[in-house]
């Protein structure tokens, strides 16, 4: 008897969950550098994307499953969606992103670059920051639930819910922004080390000697770092 299957593949970003992204590539990550890296990428994408268990997977027939492998390797291969989308929708809640990341509290900055040192480690965290329950709107403009360390119901809740499309929207814009202020902090930096006294550059000379480095090796990184930032 032939074997029934319906196999569902997603076409765009948005038919595929964060927990899917987030688990395809936390199961890949073993395989890299190895030979079979590329047939595992390929292997675990179809587990995760289409929801194929791994024993049904390798009773496929070849067409099938050369349909269902293409269909996957173009997803693979189609942009990254890079428009900020500001505001979506988890059952009867609506979701909008930070309305002025400039104005966001001490409290939201600190955990965002704690959490964006493992960005894929910590994504559903990331953007469980990024976008809360919108409380007030007023015309275009609208308000968002005050920042609290988020809980695990709702971290689970956005990595479960938030498609890829809305993730990969997000982590351009606020990876941009990151770029601009880092770039800002060191053209700050830069001036106010030419603003020193002898006895202050000195003083600072010291502190970075026992460190292992001095005041000018320190110029010169911040010098080239900025040169790396600017387009």
């Amino acid at each position: 008897m032939a074997m029934e299957l319906e196999i569902i593949i997603p076409e765009t970003w948005n038919d595929i969950t964060l927990a899917q992204y987030t688990d395809f590539k936390k199961t890949v990550k073993p395989f890299e550098g190895h030979d079979e890296f590329a047939s595992k990428i390929i292997e675990h994408a179809v587990y995760r994307f289409c929801g194929v268990d791994v024993d049904v997977f390798h009773k496929l027939p070849s067409n099938i499953f050369l349909t269902v492998q293409q269909s996957v390797l173009n997803l693979m291969a189609s942009p990254k969606n890079e428009v900020l989308i500001k505001s979506f929708e988890i059952g009867d809640t609506k979701y909008g992103f930070i309305p002025d990341l400039n104005e966001m509290t001490y409290g939201e900055y600190v955990d965002l670059v704690h959490l964006s040192k493992e960005t894929w480690e910590n994504i559903a965290e990331i953007m469980a920051i990024l976008y809360r329950p919108i409380t007030k709107t007023s015309g275009k403009t609208y308000q968002i639930q005050p920042y609290t360390t988020s809980s695990e119901d709702q971290i689970s809740l956005i990595r479960n819910k938030i498609t890829m499309d809305i993730v990969f929207g997000a982590l351009s814009f606020f990876l941009l922004l990151q770029k601009d202020l880092l770039k800002g902090t060191l053209i700050y930096s830069m001036a106010k080390l030419k603003t020193l006294t002898p006895t202050q550059k000195k003083q600072i000379n010291q502190l970075f000697l026992e460190n292992g480095v001095s005041t000018q090796q320190f110029q010169s990184l911040l010098e080239m770092t900025l040169q790396s930032l600017t387009p």
